[in-house]
């Protein structure tokens, strides 16, 4: 059974819009934020032992460690809150966590769903000053959408659906980036170098995309690169135009060879 803790920051951070790829234990949320950047959120006392009245941010490089710390008063974020009908509480309470003899709950007064919304617009303010070119990806107009497809074995085929699914895009009012339409005719994917060139100019392609698009019935192990480089910037990836989120799902990235039982790295 979770703590009352956990139960709190999953409310406040679980559906992963706020930090990404949340995992709840003890009193703390742990998540990424892009590249080596990780985050911890946990409530804190800040002036009574036994009473959590903050909510404290810690932004960790991976290898690095700490790089910036935020106290969150509930106070700041909330203000005083009426406890209706309460004779004890005329003037209103504070919301915070106390330790009732090892029950923690909410003192006299639990927050709201707009309480909720106000605490979570706090800390995503934060943490979006650590989020890799956060303001360039939500800009307006037309995003750039990168076209993640599948390249090897029928090339020529594969540049048609790639051609067709970037035109999809553009019909729909965004811009298509399409390595296919770039690529074969100036690097030979049968070219190591070449080939090893290419895929590093496309992660370099993802990384001004504002979206990317998977296709196609197999994801193959140049697709899986540009998905989790992605991923990894915070990007949005989407397959038949379903957002899968910044954790997706998996999928074979290879298939077997039914003639001679080797596995084959498409793309």
């Amino acid at each position: 059974m979770s703590s009352f803790f956990e139960q709190e920051l999953w409310h406040l951070f679980g559906d992963g819009k706020i930090i990404d790829n949340p995992a709840c234990s003890g009193r703390a949320c742990l998540g990424t934020l892009g590249k080596d950047l990780r985050v911890r959120a946990q409530f804190i006392s800040t002036h009574i032992s036994g009473e959590y009245d903050a909510l404290k941010l810690t932004v960790l490089n991976r290898t690095d460690g700490p790089v910036d710390t935020q106290v969150l008063k509930l106070k700041d974020l909330l203000g005083k809150k009426p406890v209706p009908g309460n004779p004890n509480f005329r003037s209103g309470v504070i919301p915070h966590i106390w330790d009732d003899y090892g029950k923690f709950e909410w003192y006299a007064y639990r927050p709201t769903d707009a309480d909720y919304d106000t605490i979570r617009q706090a800390v995503g303010q934060y943490l979006d000053v650590f989020r890799d070119r956060q303001q360039e990806r939500t800009q307006d107009g037309p995003k750039l959408v990168y076209i993640c497809a599948p390249l090897r074995g029928d090339v020529e085929k594969n540049i048609e659906f790639a051609r067709q699914k970037a035109q999809e895009v553009f019909q729909a009012g965004d811009i298509p980036v399409c390595p296919h339409l770039m690529f074969p005719s100036i690097a030979d994917p049968e070219d190591p170098v070449q080939d090893q060139a290419a895929r590093e100019m496309g992660l370099r392609l993802v990384e001004s995309c504002q979206e990317v698009h998977v296709y196609g019935p197999e994801w193959t192990e140049g697709m899986w690169a540009e998905i989790h480089h992605a991923v990894d910037l915070g990007i949005q990836v989407k397959t038949d135009q379903e957002t899968i989120g910044r954790s997706p799902p998996r999928r074979q990235a290879q298939r077997q060879d039914k003639k001679n039982g080797r596995c084959q790295h498409e793309r």
